[in-house]
């Protein structure tokens, strides 16, 4: 699995769905074609499957904090996990259209009272943590106290949604939970998902630290079992206490292991799955192997660079980071990294909203398309001069900037190598950086903005453009570089704040528009979900942007 971080609120896709005025139902105009249904997970009736088994989940690094709420939890693999061990209110089924979970909320209602948004969740009353007590009202309530906003202590990941509850309280029953907004929020749905238990959001320290070392409380289909940092292995098995339908497998492993060595562990069988990615190499193996399955959906993911607080002298410089944008053709990275999975890649232009996706348009503006002599013209203007080697400097400071990739991901490496010489050309020297894997998303590096500039791909959701505020305005949780404008959080707050999806669209457009203005990130390429599973595997592939549920995965039944 490559390095990504993800993009709050909900770890499952990024669809683009455009929400229904206080409706469960999503996807209405959010995506052209098949691509909002589009998967493949090798579908088998449970009935058929072997009762049973241990699959083994490959990742590259074990999960540092296994609060996803937490911002070093808001990780990939960490919400890989936690995805067998927490409630959540909503999934999207095989067509991405949205859901209840049933395991959880008999019903989830949406209306105004007085004039105020409010959302009713009706509680599975069978629902209980592992420590035996029911799912209810503190639990909700401690989520909202946590994540309502930040510099309160607690090392949130996102307050987008819950900095807009007035109120969480009691309904006219015990199951009943009133939800009442001080104003309007249409991307409500996936608030309270991956819900955490009230001992967990008790206190800052709690929060931050107490599941560093194993999620204590859970309430899934699995349950924790061992973290084991010498094999690099997180091993969370059947959860006999689970109220729904019986989880086929024993057990999943989630095993940590560098890109490079994946393939050869699929083929092997020392693994059940791999992500492909954009590793040409391991796709072509995979495809000629008789056991393995290659199976491809449209990606909720993006690979991009961005910007940190270090060396403010430089890439504090918007005309910088402007000339750097202008310097390196993406359309050639986009082709020789994603070119083989994708013979149609082609740049990604917009931050918010992904190809494939009905609010999708180009807003790079001037910015889009590689100009050199552009980029030298900017940097002229800002007193950026060439030297004898070819480097500009302004005032004694060298325009040089170290670019961050992390180890064992050569398509990484590559692209920042493509990116380093491109740039030379403009008179700017991006000298590649090289990161252990394991101390990339770090408060030492990526997630506390201590870099320069550096690589990684955003994961989402189905809400794009409330997870995407938490990205792009000022002062969030995962704006690591601080880069922003009033504008920008002006229409990002005015995009969450009314209902009419063609509007939302129009003022997220707008706000992406500036996002590119001042190179915020430099977007590359969305990728495709191209994984390898072991043939006998059911149930399991590539999901696109519709939701995993780890209770029907298993094996097929030998003949």
């Amino acid at each position: 699995m490559n390095n990504k971080l993800v993009k709050r609120v909900i770890a499952i896709a990024i669809a683009g769905a455009v929400v229904a005025p206080f409706g469960m139902t999503t996807q209405a105009g959010a995506t052209k074609a098949k691509d909002g249904g589009s998967r493949q997970i090798n579908e088998v009736p449970v009935a058929k499957l072997k009762r049973g088994g241990v699959f083994r989940f490959v990742q590259v690094d074990i999960c540092p904090n296994f609060n996803t709420s937490a911002i070093e939890g808001n990780l990939l693999n960490c919400s890989q996990v936690m995805d067998t061990m927490l409630p959540r209110y909503i999934y999207f089924d095989k067509n991405a259209v949205l859901q209840i979970d049933k395991n959880y909320a008999l019903d989830v209602k949406a209306k105004r009272v007085n004039g105020k948004q409010t959302v009713t969740y009706t509680l599975n009353p069978k629902a209980k943590w592992s420590n035996g007590k029911t799912i209810g009202l503190a639990d909700f309530v401690g989520m909202w106290n946590a994540q309502k906003k930040s510099g309160q202590g607690f090392n949130i990941t996102s307050s987008a949604g819950y900095e807009k509850i007035e109120s969480v309280k009691k309904g006219k029953t015990a199951n009943e939970i009133v939800v009442t907004f001080s104003e309007t929020y249409p991307d409500w749905q996936p608030l309270f998902s991956a819900l955490k238990p009230a001992s967990l959001t008790a206190s800052p320290d709690a929060f931050n630290t107490s599941w560093k070392a194993a999620p204590l409380v859970t309430a899934g289909p699995f349950k924790f079992k061992a973290l084991d940092k010498v094999t690099r292995t997180i091993t969370v098995e059947r959860d006999k206490k689970w109220w729904g339908d019986k989880a086929v497998l024993d057990t999943v492993i989630f095993k940590a292991l560098p890109q490079v060595a994946q393939v050869d562990a699929l083929l092997n069988g020392e693994i059940d799955y791999m992500d492909i990615g954009n590793d040409s190499n391991a796709l072509k193996r995979a495809r000629e192997n008789a056991k393995i399955s290659v199976l491809l959906a449209k990606a909720p993911v993006h690979e991009h660079f961005t910007f940190g607080r270090q060396n403010p002298a430089v890439v504090g410089d918007v005309a910088v980071r402007q000339a750097i944008m202008l310097s390196i053709d993406r359309y050639q990275i986009a082709t020789a990294i994603q070119g083989v999975v994708d013979p149609k890649v082609k740049p990604n232009n917009n931050h918010v909203f992904l190809d494939g996706v009905a609010c999708n348009q180009d807003n790079t503006g001037n910015l889009g398309k590689r100009n050199i002599a552009a980029a030298a013209k900017l940097l002229d203007g800002a007193g950026w001069v060439k030297g004898s080697d070819g480097i500009r400097a302004k005032g004694g400071v060298r325009l040089s900037v170290r670019l961050g990739y992390p180890s064992g991901n050569d398509n990484r490496r590559d692209t920042v190598l493509l990116a380093s010489a491109m740039a030379k050309e403009a008179g700017i020297e991006l000298v590649p950086r090289l990161i252990p894997s394991a101390q990339y998303f770090t408060l030492a590096n990526v997630t506390g903005g201590q870099f320069e500039m550096t690589i990684f791909a955003w994961a989402g959701n189905n809400f794009p453009i409330s997870s995407s505020s938490n990205i792009y305005r000022r002062g969030t949780a995962q704006n690591f570089g601080n880069i922003g404008s009033a504008a920008i959080d002006g229409l990002f707050a005015k995009a969450n704040n009314i209902l009419d999806p063609k509007k939302r669209c129009e003022l997220a457009n707008q706000a992406d528009k500036e996002v590119f203005k001042l190179v915020h990130s430099i977007t590359l390429f969305q990728r495709n979900n191209v994984v390898g599973v072991q043939k006998n595997v059911a149930n399991f592939g590539a999901f696109g942007f519709t939701s995993l549920l780890w209770e029907y995965v298993g094996f097929k039944k030998t003949k």
